[in-house]
């Protein structure tokens, strides 16, 4: 069974939607939720960190408030794209590894 995706019975942001479901389901689409120090640069640090594994970076949620982000502390979630499961399961590795607790929403 096949569905039709076409100019005319689509709306734009329902197209957005099953492409973002697509890449989940293909093991490319990950979210990671983690947290910095609360100072200048550690954000970039993360970034930097991120882009060395080869992964696209396509948001990025910063929050400095909240029950669950200790004083000192901002929280950080990350939109990324891989190239498929074992290349996020090899990146949530390497973030624990650079010190980081991470947590996978998706």
């Amino acid at each position: 069974m096949a569905v039709v995706l076409s100019g005319g019975n689509i709306d734009a942001s329902t197209l957005v939607t099953v492409m973002r479901y697509g890449l989940t389901t293909a093991g490319r689409h990950l979210v990671v939720r983690t947290s910095v120090p609360d100072r200048p640069g550690e954000l970039l640090k993360l970034l930097e960190l991120v882009a060395q594994e080869r992964v696209n970076v396509l948001t990025v949620e910063h929050r400095r408030e909240g029950v669950d982000i200790p004083v000192g502390a901002t929280g950080i979630d990350l939109t990324l794209l891989a190239r498929d499961e074992a290349h996020c399961e090899a990146l949530l590795e390497q973030m624990r590894g650079w010190g980081y607790e991470v947590e996978r929403l998706k």
